[in-house]
């Protein structure tokens, strides 16, 4: 077994830092492109302009929305381009056409605007009809629908963009299913993911909520890993199926939810006026309603994510003692590191903001520690 220190790569480290500069990159348009919707007057006009075609509230948001989105889109998608297509391509790890990638562009595109449409909905319902405690409705509703669509995604979102098939039987169908049985999980099926035909990195993970909760292997994983670091992959998803982590990370969500929306509904009272909005529901201010919750969102993603890494570490902890086989979790971590280019040693403030799983480095490390407690028994 080796024990030298685990090394980043240099190809690794450059793809780790070019990424976390495009996400700064992301964040900083973003907060332009909202401040503009708000200091050129365009959002204001906007709303008047469609006031001459549609004076229904809820069918003026719903056109307001739509152009807003549509800005939106074609304001970001040269970084999309840049950071998806050409990024992932220059580094060797995706394997999409430049068709094949625009075709899941458009599907997520159209996704992401139909569930932002019922979100903005349902936001200036409350905002219309209850001033005083829309943002306590606001997001008791952006909960419900996170329930939705955590039922719903892994049977109606993935197949959209993958092809989901059973996992073949054969040994290695036997060995996860008696894994899974020597806990009591009785499974319907394991599913495989088409990962091959988009990229070169390999992955696994739990979804869906109570009955439609499923766990997908990529086909990447299959193809490139041993049986033994395979169980590693899937004891690490059963702990967390066992824990019930899906549902704890969605109850959490209530919780940022009701510290956005708050936080949302101080701050947005105070400064309509000093962009002459004259109540919260005027659907122009929308731009400032998105700066304050998207600024919320970024004071609680260091908590959110120092959150995820401890199920995750709870999760490893479990894989660890339900394999008993600490060198095939150290080579497939290893493995999965090189392979999708991880930082198997980031630096403390880039885990703290950026990291939602613990770096690959200290996974290995927890293994090793695990090798000599049972040593020292």
């Amino acid at each position: 077994m080796p024990l030298n220190n685990e090394v980043t790569s240099e190809k690794a480290r450059q793809y780790q830092a070019a990424k976390r500069r495009l996400f700064l990159v992301r964040m900083g348009l973003t907060v332009l492109f909202l401040l503009a919707w708000l200091l050129t007057g365009a959002s204001h006009s906007l709303k008047v302009w469609l006031l001459g075609y549609q004076e229904n509230f809820f069918f003026l948001v719903a056109l307001y929305f739509a152009c807003f989105a549509v800005v939106s889109f074609f304001f970001s998608l040269p970084l999309d381009i840049f950071e998806e297509f050409f990024l992932e391509r220059r580094f060797g790890l995706s394997r999409q056409s430049w068709r094949a990638w625009s075709g899941d562009v458009l599907k997520s595109g159209l996704l992401a605007f139909v569930v932002s449409l019922i979100s903005i909905e349902g936001v200036y319902f409350f905002l219309s009809q209850f001033p005083s405690f829309w943002w306590l409705w606001a997001a008791f509703f952006w909960f419900f629908l996170s329930i939705v669509m955590a039922r719903i995604f892994p049977r109606l979102v993935l197949p959209l963009f993958f092809k989901v098939k059973p996992l073949e039987e054969g040994d290695l169908r036997q060995r996860l299913f008696t894994l899974f049985g020597r806990f009591r999980v009785r499974l319907k099926e394991i599913m495989v993911l088409d990962f091959s035909k988009k990229t070169v990195k390999a992955n696994a993970m739990v979804s869906g909520l109570g009955s439609t909760k499923q766990i997908f292997l990529a086909d990447t994983l299959l193809e490139n890993f041993a049986p033994a670091e395979i169980e590693a992959v899937l004891a690490h998803e059963l702990g967390h199926y066992l824990r019930h982590d899906t549902a704890k990370l969605v109850f959490t969500s209530l919780a940022s939810a009701l510290f956005s929306f708050a936080a949302a509904h101080l701050i947005f009272s105070a400064f309509l006026p000093v962009f002459g909005f004259a109540a919260a529901s005027d659907v122009a201010a929308l731009p400032l309603l998105l700066l304050i919750l998207f600024g919320a969102g970024l004071l609680l993603l260091p908590l959110q994510n120092g959150f995820s890494r401890r199920l995750e570490r709870r999760a490893d902890a479990f894989a660890l003692e339900a394999t008993a086989s600490p060198d095939a979790f150290i080579s497939m971590m290893r493995r999965l590191g090189e392979r999708n280019l991880a930082d198997f040693q980031p630096p403390r403030w880039v885990e703290f903001f950026f990291y939602d799983h613990p770096p690959i480095g200290k996974r290995i490390a927890m293994a090793r520690r695990f090798i000599h407690a049972g040593e020292n028994i």
